[in-house]
Parts: C-alpha cells; structure tokens; sequence
C-alpha cells in the first residue's frame, strides 16, 4: 500500500506540474502557430530550421550571421523543469519495480494515459526566436532582390506585432538590425547604374560596416570593459545605452577606455556620418583629440613612476604592466585614426548630397577636391588596418603563453576574456576594408576627366530627347497648356553634320497665337520649305581668327526669330559654360573669339555693358548683339536691335532649331 501511496502522490504532483507546463506550451504553440502564419501570408512558405552556410563573401550576409549567432549563444535557455516521467517515479521510488514491469508489459495500453497527463513528451520543443533564427540561416545565402523583399516584409510584420513577440527585448534588437543589414543589402543589388551618388552611398555604407566590425576590437581586444553576458555589439546599441542603461555596459562610460569611445560617438562629424539628428545629446566637454593626449601622457606617466595602468583605465590586467606599453599606446592611437576616417567619411556624405542634387557633372567639376577626400580615407583606413594588426598581433602572443601552461592559474575574468575574443572576426574587417578601396576606385574612375566624354554625350542625348517629346505633338496635345518656350531644350548633336528631322519631327517651337495650338503661321511657311534653304552657309571650321568680321556673318532674321535664337541659346549654352543664369568674362571672352572678333573689339564689346565679372543673360545678349553688328559691318555702338544673330563657330541655327556641334568645344 505505501508503494502505491507513494505512486499516488507522486503522480498527482506530476499531473499538476504537467498542467503549468501545458499551459505555457499552448501559449508558445500559439505564438508559433501565429508566426507560421504570417509567413505563409508574406513568404509563401513556412519557416524552417536546419543547417546552413557558416561564412559568406557579401559582408552585410556574413554581419547578419554574425549577429544570429551572438543572439543565440547568449540568448538564456528556459531551463524549465519538466515533470518527471514514469520510468523516473519507479526508479526513485522503492518497491515500484513490478509496477515498472507493469508498464512495459502495458505500454501500448497505458502510453496514451501517461500522454493526457503530460508524462510523456510527443512534441519537439522550439521557441520562435530559435526557429526564426534558424531560418535566417537557410535562405540568407540567396541574393535574389524579391527574396530579400519579401523576407524584409515579413520581419517588419513581427516588429509590428510586440505583444506577442516582445517578450525577448534582445529578440526585436536582433530584428531591426537585420532590417537595416536587409535595406542596405537590397539597395545594392537594385542599383543598375554606374553613377557618383550611388557609389557614394556605397562607400557610406561600407564605412558603417568598417566601423561595426571594429567595435569587438575597440570593446574586447585589450581591454575589460563589459560587465555580466555580453550584449549585442553594434554601434545602435552603444548610442543606445548612453542614454538607457543597458546590462553589460554598466561601467564603460565610467573608464578611460569608455570615455574616449564616447567621445568618438558623440563628435559631430560621427552624427553627420551616422545620420544622427544634431540635438542627440549633449557634446562633451573634452573632443577626443585632447582626451587622447590627456590619456596617453597620464598613462605614460603611470608607467614611468613604475606603476600599472589603474583599474579606471579600462585595460585589462593582463595589458597594465609596462612590458605592454606598446600595445597600449597604439590602442590610443587606433582612436585617433578611426576619428580621422570618421571624419573623411562625414564629408562623403556632403558630397552624396550634392551628388543626389545635381549629378555625376557636379563630381566632374569637383574631382579635384573629391578625389584628395578619397586619397585621405585610403591612408586613414591603412593606418587604421596596420594597428588593428598589430594589436591583434600582442593579443596572440598572450593567448599563447596562457594557453601553453599557465591557463592553471587563469582568473575568471581572464577565461572571460579569453572566450570574449571568438567575437573578434578579423577577417570581416579585412573583406570590408577591400570592398571600401573597391568602391573609393570605382568612384574615382567615375569622377575623373577619362569620363567627360561620356557624360558629355548623355547630356546631349537627354537634351535631345526632351526637345524631341515637348516639340511633338503628342505630347502637346495632352497639355492643358501651351509650354513655355523656355522649357524646351535645344537640339544638341555631336559634329556639324546634322540630318533633316524626320516628317513627322517638323512641328516645332510653339508660341500662344489665340486659342490656336500650332505654329505660327510664318513658321508654317518656314516649315513647307528645305531645311537646307534656311541655312546660312557654316564657314570652313579651318578659318582662322584673321578672317574679316564681314565674311562671319549669322543669319538675317527679324526680331522674333532672335528672342528665341537667344532664349534657346541661354538655356543651352549657360549651364554648359556657367551655373545655369551667368558666365564669367573668360567663358564669354571664349565666345567672342569663336565669334571672330579681335581682342580690341572684345573690350569694346564688354566696355558697351560695363562688364566687370559675371555676365547675366541680358548683358551677355547686349555683347552678342555687339558682336553681331561687328560682324555685319556696323564698327559703331549701334542703336537699336541688329539685323542678324551673332555667328558664333560650332554653332548652328536653321530658324527653328539651335544645334551645337564639336566645333563649339574646341579650344
């Protein structure tokens, strides 16, 4: 009776400690089955846990890995105990080995019974996190742009759902960095043109994965920084815990070490380049410069009076002692250079803007200027490499001779430590270090003088095809409204010979006339004819500047003809030669001469309008006139309007249509 008094209580306290656990069991089956179901709904498909590759070659795949991993080693493990099976309540409880018998002679009987009571486990135990995890490790090998789209959709699904999935804060850390890694991964692979803004953003981009990879080396290499499990290291969670407390970095602010870090988060050229808003805090009071030369004298000093580093200075004590006086100096001198990268970087992100702005011939004009910038940051991210190298290289040695005989005598911070540095990848650092140089030579290449001539051509082409639509009358006929002449781009071609626009090409510049939307009826009549009966014979492109001013001569043309002559010859001609309004004396010194006129009658001209610096539109037409008189053989000041448009060499004009030929870039 006591045998089966004693079976009695111990299962019943079974049955019931099985009922607590079923109904945490149907609380995590309903968070799965929730999670399976949002991602039949977004994937198609549901998750799955296996294997998957343990490096990969893209840099932002092989950081998300990285952070999988870390979340899952340090993530705790719900030791929850389980109720205790049958055969375990027989094997601890005397005189229970018939009953034992019993049950293997009525297994099939008396399974399903000890099932209903939550004796027996009929189910593998998988909690969301572990299986989402798992997932992320299976299909991040895939770099197809609709993949990654749609596996982006469905972890901003489970952020948006914390109520159910919030109850690991560490889990939606996890899931926000891997949106940003997926964001910037899905970014490359949507561009499909070589151009500076992107490249731009691309060296940004690798720069943040630099400066992420760096931070294990800045946190773990030398130093004891960390308290209790280590937290996510990532430079979100850094800015994070200045302003909430995060467990791990409890005493880092508080140490030297910790303080010149903070520095370097806090200096406004890091918030330019992260993309922080300027009010995040306050500055402090010491920049990082002067806290480095503070550091490195005090500690200098510390040595020299025969002394270890004290505990505040961050290091750990396996580096305060003098024999490692090196290591600890270029320690320092790493912050300094990271700075200076930082800085170089921050400016990258000034001339993306620009970029963005007013393209790939606004780096052109500032090539000079950029491609130092990039010179600077090649040489910063050497310097930086070289004491990463070598302070990994003194981290090494002492792990060896911890590790060849004297690992008896390791304290527990110092096995710490030593398990700490498997979150060192060097190897990532050195990939993404590559692929920084890759992108800073792609980016020279886009921006240097082998490339005008292609920018050059995809102006002209671009000017080509907005003159083409807007002239059509396709187009004009969905317009609501005539469009203003001033909108409509010159025809822009390479050479001087120029074919006749095709017939269906022949509608033209248009002007309001009444409620009727067509060309003017003098323009009709222009149109009926040859183009080549309203060209001006092109003198010879090897006439020199000798040629009498008589012989260059434009065409003959009455006033309304030469206000659109000179409205398509401002909006074609002053963003090629100025900033889109003026030109300076020199570009239109350069007309003047293209235009045959001697250097006496080039200061009269500029002596007419009282031009000093800059020309606008309107001083620049009262030159051209000036010119265009010269050249009609009119040597007085003149009054009133000329009878012809100035010829200017490489330039034509059919009446409709101003075109530029290669004749106008050369010198």
């Amino acid at each position: 009776m006591t045998c089966f008094g004693d079976l009695g209580v111990l299962l019943g306290l079974s049955i019931l400690w099985s009922r607590v656990e079923a109904s945490w069991r149907r609380k995590r089956q309903k968070r799965l089955d929730l999670l399976q179901d949002l991602a039949r709904r977004v994937l198609g498909r549901e998750l799955v846990s296996g294997g998957g590759p343990e490096s990969y070659e893209n840099t932002v795949a092989e950081s998300v890995l990285r952070a999988v991993r870390q979340y899952q080693d340090q993530r705790p493990r719900s030791e929850r105990c389980a109720p205790p099976t049958f055969g375990e309540c027989c094997a601890v409880t005397p005189g229970l080995s018939a009953v034992r018998s019993l049950s293997s002679s009525a297994g099939g009987l008396l399974s399903p019974m000890l099932q209903h009571a939550g004796l027996v486990k009929d189910e593998v135990d998988v909690d969301p996190e572990d299986l989402l995890c798992e997932d992320v490790r299976c299909w991040l090998s895939s770099t197809s742009r609709g993949e990654l789209e749609r596996h982006l959709g469905f972890y901003r699904q489970v952020l948006m759902r914390p109520e159910v999935f919030a109850e690991d804060p560490r889990f939606f850390h996890l899931l926000v960095f891997l949106c940003e890694r997926l964001e910037e991964l899905l970014g490359r692979l949507s561009v499909t043109s070589r151009d500076c803004a992107t490249q731009l953003a691309k060296v940004i981009s690798i720069g943040k994965e630099l400066l992420d990879g760096l931070l294990p080396v800045l946190l773990l290499s030398i130093c004891d920084l960390l308290d209790g499990p280590t937290p996510l290291l990532s430079i979100e969670t850094l800015l994070s815990s200045i302003e909430t407390p995060i467990d791990g970095f409890a005493k880092l602010w508080d140490l030297d070490c910790g303080r010149i870090l903070y520095e370097l988060l806090r200096s406004q050229h890091f918030r330019d380049f992260w993309e922080l808003r300027s009010d995040r805090g306050d500055r402090g009071q010491t920049k990082l410069l002067d806290l480095w030369l503070e550091l490195r004298h005090s500690w200098v000093d510390a040595l020299d009076e025969g002394e270890d580093l004290a505990l505040g200075s961050g290091i750990h004590q396996l580096f305060r002692s003098k024999s490692s006086r090196e290591v600890q100096q270029q320690y320092l001198d790493l912050y300094k250079q990271l700075d200076n990268l930082i800085k170089f970087l921050s400016m990258v992100a000034h001339y993306r803007r620009l970029a963005n702005i007013a393209g790939d011939a606004a780096m052109y004009h500032l090539r000079s200027t950029l491609h130092h910038l990039l010179q600077e940051i090649e040489i910063a991210v050497a310097n930086t490499l070289a004491l990463v190298s070598r302070i990994m290289e003194e981290v090494r040695r002492t792990v060896m001779n911890i590790t060849s005989g004297n690992a008896k005598g390791a304290t527990g911070r110092t096995l710490t430590w030593l398990g700490r540095l498997q979150m060192i990848d060097e190897l990532s650092v050195a990939r993404s270090a590559t692929s920084l140089l890759e992108a800073i030579q792609e980016l020279r290449f886009l921006s240097s003088d082998s490339r005008l001539p292609e920018l050059r051509k995809s102006c002209q082409q671009s000017l080509q095809q907005i003159c083409e639509i807007t002239a059509s009358v396709e187009f004009r006929s969905r317009c609501a409204e005539v469009p203003p002449t001033a909108l409509l781009a010159p025809d822009v071609f390479v050479g001087d010979d120029v074919e006749s626009p095709k017939e269906d090409q022949k509608l033209e510049i248009f002007e309001v006339a009444g409620a009727r939307i067509g060309p003017p009826a003098h323009m009709e009549a222009a149109a009926a004819q040859p183009l080549e009966a309203l060209r001006q014979p092109l003198p010879p492109s090897e006439a020199s500047r000798s040629t009498p001013p008589s012989e260059l001569q434009g065409k003959e043309c009455q006033q309304d003809e030469q206000d659109r002559f000179y409205e398509l010859f401002f909006a074609a001609v002053l963003p090629l030669l100025g900033d889109g309004t003026s030109i300076s004396i020199e570009q239109a010194t350069s007309l003047l001469q293209k235009g045959g006129l001697s250097e006496q009658q080039q200061q009269e001209a500029f002596e007419s309008v009282g031009a000093e610096q800059d020309l606008e539109s309107e001083e620049l037409r009262r030159v051209l006139e000036r010119m265009a008189r010269v050249q009609d053989g009119d040597q007085a000041s003149g009054a009133g309007a000329p009878r012809r448009i100035p010829w200017i060499h490489g330039l034509l004009w059919d009446g409709r249509r101003l075109r530029i030929g290669e004749g106008f870039y050369a010198p």
